[in-house]
């Protein structure tokens, strides 16, 4: 009996070693799954991480470009402006000029013409003082 009941324990003892190892061979495979599984995960997200890298590199990039061709196009705008306010400035002195000139032309003219209607004027009124002494108006001056 004591036998039979050794033999049972050894049994019993043998059943749960291979339990035990069963349990931690399967452990093992889970480890070595989980273990993968995370290898794989962060390979990808290193991969994700690269790509997006690229990608932010690229934007900076094209930002750059961009801000540089602003700037280039304000400075190009900001000159032109420049450029076309000290022209109208000339412009307008020149038109000024030219308006004075004008006016200076037309103010001789109108001396000369009122200089000429005078001696006109003068001259018909010597002339009807004249005719008024032959009337017997004496002593009659302009």
């Amino acid at each position: 009996v004591s036998t039979q009941s050794t033999g049972d324990w050894e049994k019993v003892v043998a059943e749960e070693q291979e339990e035990k190892l069963d349990i931690s061979a399967d452990m093992i495979r889970q480890y070595k799954t989980m273990q993968s599984t995370m290898a794989l995960r962060i390979h990808l997200l290193e991969s994700n991480l690269s790509h997006l890298q690229v990608q932010l590199d690229s934007a900076q990039k094209k930002l750059e470009t961009t801000e540089k061709e602003k700037s280039d196009l304000q400075k190009k705008y900001d000159d032109t402006v420049e450029r076309m306010e000290r022209e109208m400035i000339d412009m307008e002195q020149r038109y000024e000029n030219i308006l004075v000139e004008a006016m200076d032309a037309v103010a001789g003219k109108l001396e000369q013409a009122q200089k000429k209607w005078n001696k006109a004027c003068e001259l018909v009124q010597l002339d009807n003082i004249n005719k008024l002494r032959e009337f017997g108006l004496p002593n009659l001056e302009l």
